[in-house]
């Protein structure tokens, strides 16, 4: 009955009832976050990094529909490198021929997909922050303005009155001191609950995010690149070059194929057209201007 009685105390309940408003929010919160990255999640999984090159369309529009990661993964695509074999596996999208992907990333994948941009910019989290504080200044609060009540109620004037007077107080000053008990105890058990859910619901997924990630797109240095890219350019020079060098000749070669393919068959007809032309005029005895000619 005491316990009761002391539960049943207009500030005790105040208390109660903002702990278990807290803790309702807060896993509100986290069941929404533990939603959405837990379906990315599970997309990552299901990706291998041979096929990654022509599923990355499938990836892209998957990764732009969740409200979680739409805005990072924007920024994520910025620091990626495509290279040409990205848009020749894209035609095929029944491929499985075994390459390794060649989709880079500059930088790595924890700087975009985090615990801020994943966790604290998608909730409250500076207001579940100071839950645990406005807990704890319940207490005090309740504490003081209990005694404060308390002793309005004492009655010295009347001598009969004193010792209930004193009784009164007494136990006014015990529910006043037990204010300030929940709310620390109930400040303390938040803390507590709210770091298992968040380490339940939030953290196993974004760090599981962030590994996916790093499974899926090799980091390639912004120093390596530009090495990369003098050893592609440098071949590039050569290959024209050579190119350039063989121009001359293969223009010869394909004039010198035109002229027999195309021109040697019309003055062969010709000739020949000439020469029976002669024949008939021989035969007509007016043949001797064409022998001339020939």
């Amino acid at each position: 009955m005491i316990l009761l009685h002391i539960l049943l105390e207009p500030a005790i309940l105040i208390i109660t009832a903002c702990f278990l408003f807290f803790i309702l929010l807060v896993l509100k919160n986290y069941l929404k976050v533990k939603k959405n990255l837990s379906a990315v999640y599970k997309f990552l999984k299901s990706l291998n990094q041979k096929e990654l090159s022509y599923r990355f369309q499938e990836l892209d529009a998957f990764m732009a529909s969740n409200a979680f990661t739409a805005t990072t993964w924007e920024d994520f695509k910025k620091a990626l490198i495509f290279p040409e074999k990205l848009y020749i596996a894209s035609q095929n999208q029944k491929s499985t021929g075994d390459f390794k992907s060649e989709i880079y990333l500059t930088i790595d994948a924890s700087y975009f997909f985090n615990e801020d941009t994943l966790v604290f910019s998608k909730i409250n989290n500076k207001f579940i922050q100071t839950m645990p504080t406005l807990l704890t200044g319940l207490g005090p609060f309740f504490t003081f303005l209990k005694m404060a009540i308390a002793f309005t109620t004492v009655n010295f004037s009347v001598e009969s009155e004193v010792g209930n007077s004193l009784n009164g107080l007494i136990a006014n000053i015990q529910i006043a001191a037990l204010c300030s008990v929940f709310a620390v105890g109930f400040s303390l058990m938040f803390m507590f609950l709210e770091k298992v859910m968040y380490n339940r619901m939030c953290k196993k997924y974004y760090l599981a995010i962030q590994k996916e990630f790093i499974r899926l797109f090799d980091v390639v240095t912004s120093e390596k690149f530009l090495i990369d890219l003098v050893k592609e350019s440098k071949i590039q020079n050569s290959t024209n070059e050579r190119l350039l060098k063989a121009l001359p000749e293969d223009f010869a070669k394909a004039v010198v194929k035109s002229l027999g393919e195309t021109t040697t068959p019309y003055l062969e007809n010709i000739l020949y057209s000439l020469n029976k032309l002669n024949e008939s005029m021989n035969h007509g005895g007016n043949g001797d201007v064409v022998d001339k000619l020939f």
